[in-house]
């Protein structure tokens, strides 16, 4: 990217600025869920499915 200020041109680097940004950010590992987490999240998921359900049925058309 080129930048011209007051009739003299700087170059920005971006370059260096974005490969600080990835290196930042590939420090922070992503935890993988356990069993039990996902069986409690898919229940969450299911009873919010099932009230969903029961209020279309009850409020909708």
């Amino acid at each position: 990217m080129i930048l011209q200020q007051g009739g003299v041109v700087m170059i920005a680097n971006l370059h260096s600025a974005n490969a600080t940004f990835y290196k930042a950010k590939s420090k922070s590992t992503v935890k993988s869920s356990t069993y039990k987490e996902r069986v409690k999240a898919d229940r969450i998921v299911m009873v919010l499915m099932l009230l969903g359900t029961i209020a279309f049925a009850v409020f909708g058309m």
